[in-house]
């Protein structure tokens, strides 16, 4: 019995015929999901009869859990962005009433928080994912923004925009070299930014859990604050790379923003929550300047739930979760992820 697998999303063309390319070229049954493309007639025409195809929207739980079981079910799902694979949609797909139940999800990417891992593991559905895939891409994000933000280049954009020819309205601001970034946690993403920082002559902090590396701290001469509160007070860009847990949920809130430099600027390009987001757009409006700048990449709501306070917010500079998605970061993604799930059939006795 063939392996069938269900691409919930994927990037647009080009990128996209790569993807399928590679999954055909390695015999591997797949359905795509037409629903987030314009070029649905486009797509089809490309491949014809060699791949089956959908439309579902994934963001519609009811939809999708109705589409899936009609279909039979599917082994594998692969995604790459946040739909939402709760205990609920889980015990749906992989029930082993299906014809085919759920077995794997193949997250191309490394972000796995809106994945139930619990439930996967009761329901015996593996997660794979791909960390690292897009360490440069969200490194370089964190260092354009602060070059960015550190310029004032957003304050000045908008004036000229208005006529207004205002080169002296701010004070000079300090060179990149002057500045020390801190960044919260220390994985793979964070060990990136303190290399490319390092190169520029920023001075780097950090500040993480029990698996900081001592010995990439030293290759990358990191300086380790014990605690938050310490890197707060010494870092003029706070960058933050934690995952989204219990424990970080809701860790930079109000009192946190009061503990920041004057001046200071904050980068969020690991998960919504981390952030309180109504506490940010309060404290911004009820003291500004406190925070020179923020640049907020990820959201508790998004895509088509997109709902935040901080929209209208003077020096928020708001992306829709994009800090990762570079040609070379997605390509490495789908890749990884494709090779990783190509090994989990080929071990697994359905196929």
């Amino acid at each position: 019995m063939a392996f069938l697998t269900l691409i919930l999303d994927a990037p647009g063309p080009p990128l996209l015929f790569e993807e399928i390319d590679r999954f055909i070229e390695m015999d591997l049954a797949i359905t795509l999901n037409l629903h987030y493309f314009f070029e649905k007639d486009l797509i089809k025409d490309h491949y014809g009869a060699r791949i089956h195809y959908v439309d579902i929207d994934c963001h519609d739980k009811s939809a999708f859990i109705a589409a899936v079981v009609k279909d039979g079910g599917y082994n594998g799902f692969k995604t790459r962005l946040n739909i939402s694979l709760d205990a609920e949609v889980l015990n749906a797909c992989a029930s082993p009433i299906l014809n085919n139940p759920l077995r794997v999800i193949a997250q191309a990417g490394v972000g796995i928080n809106h994945i139930d891992g619990q439930e996967a593991a009761r329901c015996g559905v593996t997660v794979l994912n791909t960390p690292g895939s897009n360490s440069v891409a969200v490194a370089e994000y964190v260092l354009a923004q602060t070059l960015f933000l550190s310029r004032d280049l957003n304050h000045y954009s908008a004036e000229t925009h208005q006529g207004r020819w205002s080169k002296g309205s701010l004070a000079p601001s300090r060179e990149i070299g002057e500045l020390t970034l801190g960044l919260v946690g220390t994985g793979r993403i964070a060990q990136v930014v303190a290399a490319k920082a390092r190169a520029l002559g920023m001075k780097v902090i950090a500040t993480g859990s029990a698996r900081f590396n001592k010995e990439a701290s030293l290759t990358l001469k990191l300086e380790r604050r014990e605690t938050l509160d310490q890197l707060l007070q010494d870092a003029d860009v706070v960058s933050i790379h934690t995952p989204l847990s219990a424990e970080t949920r809701g860790l930079f809130g109000y009192e946190r923003f009061a503990r920041m430099r004057q001046g200071s600027i904050l980068i969020n390009t690991a998960r919504g929550g981390i952030v309180d987001e109504h506490a940010l757009a309060t404290f911004m409006t009820q003291s500004p300047g406190h925070i020179k700048a923020v640049a907020i990449d990820t959201f508790c709501k998004e895509k088509n739930q997109f709902d935040s306070p901080l929209v209208g917010i003077a020096n928020a500079v708001l992306t829709p979760h994009i800090a990762g998605n570079t040609d070379a970061a997605i390509r490495t993604a789908f890749t990884e992820i494709i090779g990783k799930l190509h090994a989990f059939i080929t071990s697994s006795t359905l196929r």
